[in-house]
């Protein structure tokens, strides 16, 4: 373990890693921990985390090893009284050092629903507080799609695309969740239709059918139900587009929140086209937007750290 200006590090050496180790001024009741993993760029950490009382015998009460984690991450778990608590990173996909920039431990008087040691969260986990991220797509603002804003959007901003036939939408959530529900908004400042398929994966090599809407014209707002699983990543691939040759989404959350009277989707979508009544198609060749895929600029100083 090594500290560093602005957070604290160990090397990721396989079995046997004794990571970071954080002794509590005195045995305490604990059931939730918030943390920051180092988020300057777009790379994931895995981990898992145990607990102690003399450091001999240690209990895991986090294991997100398989999964891909980045920034914020709020964990959950039974009460237990604890003096040590150790975090052990099993992955970075930059290199072979996991950073941990602040670290909380508590006891929270009620948990959120948990399956398996993961959130079964009941609101959108698809947000910026959340740590969710667009790491493939085309916006002129890079949060265009997880910002939250269903009716600030026209024909040149406020939504993410991808050339059909080339590339995808891509979006990692914080930390995994237990997801069964999803609801996205397609531009719809016209009559177009589109087409696309969503997958699900919790480490981006493995992926698996949330809908399949390669044969349905859709127009709007699209709320999607589908069997509860882990979820690290969405990917929204576009098939077809009645107007042009690119796939556009407005807004993007999970799990859906289409029972909220503030963001229902037939006012916001009937508010969206009183707005936008003429403009023209985004050229992507004559105004090239900004993309998902570049990385946050990374002070000098702290790149030299992390190599």
């Amino acid at each position: 373990m090594t500290w560093r200006r602005g957070y604290t590090r160990h090397a990721i050496n396989g079995p046997g890693d004794h990571g970071i180790i954080v002794k509590l001024g005195v045995p305490s009741i604990v059931n939730h921990i918030k943390m920051l993993l180092w988020d300057r760029d777009i790379r994931s950490y895995s981990y898992y985390i145990e607990v102690s009382m003399e450091q001999k015998d240690w209990v895991r009460v986090v294991d997100y090893s398989q999964y891909s984690c980045r920034s914020w991450q709020y964990l959950y778990f039974e009460n237990r009284v604890v003096q040590y608590i150790r975090i052990v990173g099993t992955h970075n996909t930059v290199n072979k050092v996991f950073h941990l920039v602040s670290f909380e431990a508590m006891c929270k008087f009620k948990i959120p629903k948990m399956l398996n040691d993961i959130i079964v969260p009941n609101y959108n986990v698809a947000t910026l507080d959340k740590s969710a991220v667009v790491i493939e797509g085309v916006s002129r603002a890079r949060n265009a799609l997880l910002n939250g804003d269903t009716k600030h959007y026209d024909w040149d901003s406020g939504y993410t695309c991808h050339q059909l036939g080339s590339g995808a939408i891509l979006i990692q959530l914080g930390q995994p969740y237990i997801i069964s529900s999803l609801r996205l908004l397609l531009w719809d400042c016209d009559d177009r239709s589109y087409r696309y398929y969503i997958e699900s994966s919790t480490n981006v090599w493995e992926w698996e059918m949330v809908v399949d809407n390669t044969r349905e014209n859709c127009k709007s707002w699209q709320v999607i139900n589908f069997p509860p699983r882990p979820v690290v990543f969405f990917r929204i691939i576009g098939t077809h587009n009645t107007a042009n040759e690119v796939f556009h989404c407005v807004h993007f959350e999970c799990p859906s929140c289409e029972g909220d009277n503030n963001c229902s989707p037939t006012s916001l979508s009937k508010m969206a086209k009183r707005r936008h009544t003429s403009g023209s198609e985004l050229d992507l060749v004559a105004h090239p937007p900004e993309t998902a895929t570049e990385a946050e600029e990374v002070p000098v100083a702290v790149v030299d750290l992390l190599e």
